[in-house]
């Protein structure tokens, strides 16, 4: 069964508004107008008990999502385990009609959690007898572009409408979920290895389900699978993780085929790499993108693309992304001088890359990665801006 909240998509004005985006998100789906988002991140950040640590810190996001209406109650839940949260977040969805807010990419960022596929509604927040198969979420990132806006935000506003405004509909399978998303938080003291969301009132159970056993792997992971092979399996991948059976995801992808997969390599993390499969129209417009593990072939994730003409991979291709940076010079980091790119300097990693960071916190913006003698360059797919380092110091961006 699966049960999903209309949550308006808007995007995060600053790279580091996400908590306040997602509060500006969930306060409008309970009568709220769209509040400042300069307005909700300073209530975030400065009523807190650790702001140092943090851009929007849990107790402060818990406050204003309190303060700023009187219609729902929300608490702040923070465990040792991921289950009794991931099961709250589900009976607030069912019994509260209210989207919760979770902390991902162990402590970087908010998301709002707005729908959930599972074997049955779940009768209390401690309640384990059902099985949770995929999440539905609204990620703000990227941040607004530069003007025209929004800000400010309106409905029916450009947030959500692809590339550089963002992707309103992300599915998450339950297994990429535990193990990308809701991840011990690595920030600050006071939360430091919980796992953390703000929800409507009923506190996470303390039963624990037995055990599930290891899912299946679809294949040994012994070496990384072709491109080819990850087309022809995506179909089977997408039925049998209940998507084309799916009352939302189903429509997604009607009458679509599948363009050039995209190989990822995770940064931050030994031998672990992703494909992205773009979805195509029958006018070669983007639909979706969907990620599939590299090694083992199973589904991750996938996200839907409002505008098909919206530009994702611009800077996907090494050719173009090695000419994007040519004869240029880019500041590093700690005054260290200018890095000046010379085309008998430089060469491309073959894979895409991309870790949890400041410069992108959608597993489907990645960058190239060009490298020069010790140096570093990152452009990111979707737009080209080009980095020297990719910064990971701050929670709640």
């Amino acid at each position: 069964m699966h049960e999903h909240l209309d949550v308006p998509y808007h995007q995060q004005d600053t790279d580091y508004y996400c908590g306040a985006a997602c509060a500006q998100m969930v306060l409008h789906t309970i009568g709220q107008p769209l509040l400042s988002q300069d307005d909700l991140y300073n209530d975030n950040h400065n009523h807190t008990i650790e702001p140092s640590a943090w851009s929007s810190p849990p107790d402060g996001l818990c406050w204003t999502m309190n303060n700023r209406q009187s219609p729902k109650h929300f608490t702040l839940d923070s465990t040792d385990t991921e289950d009794p949260i991931s099961r709250t977040i589900c009976w607030a969805i069912h019994h509260y009609q209210c989207a919760p807010i979770a902390l991902v990419f162990a402590g970087n960022h908010w998301a709002v959690v707005r729908g959930y596929t599972a074997s049955a509604a779940p009768g209390a927040s401690f309640d384990t007898s059902y099985t949770i198969s995929s999440f539905d979420l609204n990620n703000p990132w990227p941040p607004v572009p530069a003007p025209p806006g929004p800000p400010p935000h309106t409905d029916g506003d450009v947030c959500g409408s692809g590339g550089n405004r963002g992707v309103a509909d992300i599915n998450v399978a339950y297994s990429t979920w535990q193990t990308d998303y809701l991840t011990p938080n690595v920030f600050g003291t006071q939360w430091l290895g919980k796992y953390v969301a703000v929800c409507d009132p009923d506190p996470p159970g303390s039963p624990m389900p037995p055990p599930s056993p290891e899912p299946r792997k679809r294949f040994d992971g012994q070496r990384l699978l072709e491109a080819g092979l990850v087309r022809d399996e995506l179909l089977g991948n997408l039925k049998e993780a209940g998507l084309l059976s799916h009352p939302v995801w189903s429509r997604v992808f009607a009458e679509v085929r599948t363009g050039e997969p995209l190989l990822v390599q995770r940064l931050d993390r030994l031998d672990s790499y992703y494909w992205i499969v773009p979805t195509v129209d029958e006018q070669g417009g983007l639909r979706a993108a969907v990620g599939i593990d590299a090694r083992f072939g199973d589904y991750q994730q996938t996200m839907a693309v409002r505008n098909p003409d919206a530009s994702l991979f611009g800077f996907a291709d090494a050719e173009k992304a090695m000419e994007h940076v040519l004869n240029r010079q880019f500041e590093l980091p700690g005054d260290a001088g200018r890095l000046v790119v010379r085309a008998q300097g430089l060469s491309v990693h073959s894979a895409l890359v991309w870790q949890p960071c400041r410069e992108s916190l959608s597993p489907f913006y990645p960058f190239r990665m060009i490298l020069l003698g010790a140096h570093r360059l990152y452009v990111r797919v979707f737009d080209g801006a080009v980095f020297t380092t990719l910064t990971n110091n701050q929670g709640g961006l």
